[in-house]
């Protein structure tokens, strides 16, 4: 079961709504998950390409073609950030350094372009011949050199928790030893109320037993993923126990169309914060906190959605063992006609979220049927 529990009446599903959005305020989520998969990190990645990129991943995503696999996309994040952050490193005062530097930065530089290699130019995943790329091309299936380049810059930026480096890592392994010793020893002295205090704000920043991220745009996006994978997985979903809501949500475009806005969101905010830092007259500054404001609204609608995926994860897992029952296989045909008009997709962020609340309404239905 998912750390988020909102199965239940409108009252769950909004404080699921709020745990969703304030998870995502503190980039952080309980405990350590799996990766992203490759399906979930490839949808995450159609929402940061082009629309003709985007339509040809989803095509063939339902084609069932895939692209070539490098271990997980995740890890590529990782070897990204890391050769970034070895890149930002200042070497102003220590000279000595810059060629340790350098050469670190041209091995993971060599490790990413070798991946880049694998994921664009491979003959068994792409059509090789001028024949069998218009074929295709007409089937809405080919990938253009240059988008598969594209696709692979959206891949390196799949969301993943934050990593550390050997040193970074030893320092907190100290840091969370030293704390732990200090709040023993103070738990029953004067000041206990203090030291519990204080390490509390060390565990903030220290912590290492929640996956963290850079920021909640990415806290949002992993979230999304991972409850995507978690219903795709479950034998339930499936199974013909869920063959009628399988057709009514398309999970992996579910997907896109989160990262999609995720991802205008972010870029939005991002110029926002620009013009705010150079900005110098009231009324511009006004204005600027107004957008803000209503980039926000976008925002509490975008965690919805991911609640409603979220919750709809935790229904799926919740029905296994009675997905298996054949009487649960017989009345898995059986669907709640007072919310019918919900099935067509109206594109909004509101009907898509309702939506899938409405698939995750009939499996908790079925399942404690």
């Amino acid at each position: 079961m998912s750390e988020f529990d909102g199965s239940g009446s409108a009252e769950q599903r909004a404080r699921l709504d709020a745990e969703v959005h304030s998870r995502c305020a503190d980039c952080r989520l309980l405990g350590h998950s799996e990766p992203l998969s490759d399906a979930a990190a490839i949808a995450v990645a159609a929402g940061r390409v082009d629309e003709p990129t985007r339509a040809v991943l989803i095509n063939r995503w339902h084609s069932g073609r895939t692209l070539p696999s490098i271990g997980g996309f995740g890890t590529l994040r990782n070897l990204v950030d890391e050769r970034d952050r070895w890149l930002a490193k200042d070497t102003t005062s220590k000279p000595g350094s810059a060629l340790v530097y350098r050469l670190r930065v041209a091995e993971l530089t060599k490790r990413i372009n070798h991946q880049r290699t694998t994921v664009v130019m491979s003959n068994r995943h792409y059509a090789t011949g001028v024949r069998a790329a218009r074929k295709e091309r007409r089937e809405g299936l080919h990938l253009d050199l240059d988008q598969r380049d594209a696709v692979f810059d959206a891949l390196m930026k799949t969301p993943a928790p934050r990593r550390f480096g050997p040193v970074a890592e030893r320092g907190l392994s100290l840091v969370d030893a030293a704390a732990d010793r200090v709040s023993t020893l103070a738990r029953r002295t004067p000041v206990g109320d203090r030291v519990e205090w204080a390490t509390g704000v060390v565990d903030q920043f220290v912590d290492r037993k929640d996956d963290r991220f850079v920021d909640r745009y990415d806290t949002l996006l992993f979230l999304a993923g991972t409850s995507f994978d978690r219903v795709r997985r479950s034998p339930a979903w499936q199974s013909t126990y869920f063959e009628i809501q399988r057709n009514q949500l398309d999970l992996f475009v579910e997907l896109t169309e989160i990262s999609v806005d995720a991802t205008s969101l972010r870029a939005v905010a991002t110029e926002l914060n620009r013009i705010g830092e150079t900005m110098v007259d009231e009324e511009t500054a006004a204005q600027v906190e107004s957008r803000r404001g209503a980039l926000e609204v976008v925002w509490s609608q975008l965690t919805g959605r991911v609640a409603a995926l979220v919750r709809l994860a935790n229904l799926v897992e919740s029905s296994e063992g009675e997905a298996r029952t054949s009487d649960a296989m017989t009345r898995a045909h059986s669907l709640d006609d007072r919310i019918d008009d919900l099935v067509g997709r109206s594109g909004s962020r509101e009907m898509s979220a309702e939506n899938t609340h409405f698939v995750g309404d009939q499996v908790r239905t079925q399942w404690r049927d």
